[in-house]
């Protein structure tokens, strides 16, 4: 069986990365006794990327210091792969530990009158009785530990919307999603957002989201890009993907990645929901952050949440306006 180190993401399919994950995780278990979550990206060493070859990302529940040998995770992986013509390679990765306790949910806390919550995406949908909705779309953990249907969005540091809960997916739909309807009467609405440069028209095109395929080949190729939180916009560089999904707080979340090497509290208590671009293209919705110095940041595929809205909400459901 030939040996073979896999030195960049796209050599192999998102199928068989989460086959390869699949198998890491079983290793993980059977050496660690820890359940895990496992990443694909670059190894790092005091903090920092440290080279470019690919790595396996073990984040276990909590990282130990003193681990003894036989518990100890190796520093290389050997993973047998079925290819398409029945043979199988053995794949050859190296290996890093994190700790899936330094990543938490980002969304703060939201109740009626003393907080809001971010919003970079706005949406528009045509209602039950043919009327045009708009709306924002946020994190769905904002409303884990409340019954409040109502809050306010704010989409910078000085204009905000009062909005109703109006979907929110499910923690086993792998997706951490709140749609909100803006409250008010339609031609107030559109007026507003006309102000605040939103939209130009009552019926803006729809923007031009990435693909989860895209937005994991610009994870992979350390794209720069930025992440838009009201206020000012911070650089960032993708670092890593998730192919078998990443559990963030209460919920697992499909397709996610991590980005990093951003300023200091880029990806603070508060900013989940904030929009992520690669280039000129809408990439990201925040989920999450690492809590030391909240320099990294979890973001979930737009894109993924697009199908989502069309099928729970309405087909005609578009994101017009991404800031």
């Amino acid at each position: 069986m030939p040996a073979v180190t896999i030195k960049r993401y796209d050599e192999l399919t998102q199928d068989q990365w989460r086959r390869v994950v699949a198998t890491a995780k079983r290793h993980v278990k059977a050496i660690t006794g820890q359940s895990s979550e496992i990443g694909i990206g670059r190894k790092y060493t005091g903090g920092k990327p440290f080279g470019w070859q690919l790595a396996i990302r073990v984040y276990l529940p909590r990282k130990r210091r003193r681990v003894a040998k036989a518990r100890r995770i190796p520093p290389h992986f050997q993973i047998r792969l079925k290819r398409s013509d029945g043979k199988f390679d053995l794949l050859v990765i190296r290996s890093d530990v994190e700790s899936l306790a330094d990543y938490v949910p980002t969304g703060g806390s939201v109740k009626l009158g003393t907080h809001d919550a971010a919003g970079g995406f706005l949406l528009r949908w045509n209602g039950f009785d043919g009327q045009t909705e708009w709306g924002f779309a946020t994190v769905g953990h904002l409303f884990d530990d409340t019954s409040l249907r109502v809050g306010s969005i704010r989409v910078n540091s000085t204009t905000r919307f009062q909005c109703r809960r109006f979907k929110a997916a499910a923690k086993r739909e792998h997706i951490d999603l709140a749609v909100m309807v803006i409250v008010g009467e339609q031609q107030q609405i559109e007026a507003k957002l006309k102000r605040c440069n939103l939209i130009q028209t009552n019926n803006p095109p729809a923007v031009d989201l990435m693909s989860i395929r895209q937005v994991h080949r610009a994870a992979m190729q350390h794209r720069r890009g930025r992440t838009l939180p009201p206020g000012e916009s911070q650089a960032f560089t993708g670092e890593e993907v998730f192919p078998d999904g990443f559990r963030l707080g209460s919920r697992i979340l499909d397709d996610c990645i991590r980005v990093g090497r951003s300023a200091d509290d880029t990806f603070r208590q508060g900013t989940s929901g904030s929009a992520w671009r690669f280039g000129d293209q809408a990439a990201c919705m925040q989920v999450g952050g690492k809590v030391t110095e909240f320099r990294e940041g979890i973001g979930q595929p737009f894109d993924r949440f697009l199908n989502w809205i069309r099928s729970a909400i309405d087909e005609s459901a578009k994101v017009v306006a991404v800031w």
